[in-house]
C-alpha cells in the first residue's frame, strides 16, 4: 500500500492537483475528498482511519500545490483539532486529579526543562549560535497532538488505563500553554541570556 500511494503521490496526484488548481474552491474539495477517500479505503482494508487520515496528508504535502492546500484547510483543520481537545477533556475523571499532580509536575517540569536544555545542547555542539540553539528548544518544550493521539489509540486497544491518559492529557495542557508563552516571550528571554552571558566572560578570571 506505502508503494502504491508513493506512485500515485509521485505521478497522478500532481497530475490531478493540476487539473484542479485553476479553482481553489475545486482544489480545496479535491483535498477534502482525498483525504476522506484515503481515511475509508484504509479502513475498509482493515487499517486505522488515522493511518488513512495520515498518509493522505503525506501524499498531499509532495503535491506542487501543497501551499495552498495547507492555507485552505487551516481553518477545518484548528476546528477538529478543537473538536479533538473537547473529546479528550470529557475523557478526564476529575475525581483522580489529586493524585495525579505529583507525576503531573515531575513530567511536565521534565518537558519543559529537559528537552528544551537536550536540544540546547546538540545544537551547541553542532555549532548553532546560542539564540537559535535556545529559541528552537523551546519549540519542543511540550509534547505534540500525535502524544495525545497515541494514548488515545493504546487506551482503546486496553493497554493503558483511563488514569494514563487523565496524565498525559495534563502533561499536555500544562506543557502546552506553559511553552506557548515561553515561546511569546523567546526574545526577551534569549537577549536577557545573551547578556548575562557577556557579563559573565567580562568578569576578570582569578590568578
Amino acid at each position: 500500500v506505502g508503494l502504491l500511494l508513493f506512485f500515485i503521490a509521485k505521478m497522478v496526484l500532481p497530475a490531478l492537483s493540476k487539473t484542479f488548481a485553476s479553482s481553489q474552491e475545486f482544489l480545496f474539495l479535491f483535498s477534502l475528498a482525498w483525504g476522506l477517500g484515503l481515511a475509508a479505503l484504509f479502513q475498509a482494508i482493515g487499517f486505522s482511519i488515522e493511518i488513512g487520515a495520515l498518509l493522505a496528508g503525506v501524499t498531499l504535502a509532495a503535491s506542487p500545490y501543497h501551499y495552498e492546500i495547507s492555507a485552505k484547510m487551516k481553518l477545518i483543520r484548528d476546528f477538529f483539532i478543537v473538536l479533538f481537545f473537547i473529546l479528550l477533556g470529557a475523557q478526564i475523571h476529575f475525581y483522580d486529579l489529586s493524585n495525579l499532580w505529583q507525576p503531573t509536575l515531575v513530567l511536565s517540569l521534565f518537558v519543559l526543562i529537559g528537552n528544551p536544555f537536550i536540544l540546547l545542547v546538540i545544537m551547541g555542539v553542532m555549532g548553532y549560535h546560542r539564540k537559535t540553539a535556545f529559541r528552537t528548544g523551546l519549540t519542543v518544550a511540550q509534547i505534540s497532538e500525535f502524544s495525545l493521539v497515541l494514548i488515545l489509540l493504546t487506551y482503546e486497544m486496553g493497554y493503558v488505563n483511563d488514569t494514563v491518559v487523565a496524565l498525559v492529557t495534563l502533561v499536555g495542557l500544562v506543557t502546552i500553554s506553559l511553552s506557548s508563552y515561553m515561546i511569546s516571550n523567546s526574545d526577551r528571554k534569549s537577549t536577557r541570556l545573551n547578556s548575562s552571558h557577556t557579563d559573565i566572560s567580562r568578569m576578570p578570571s582569578s590568578a
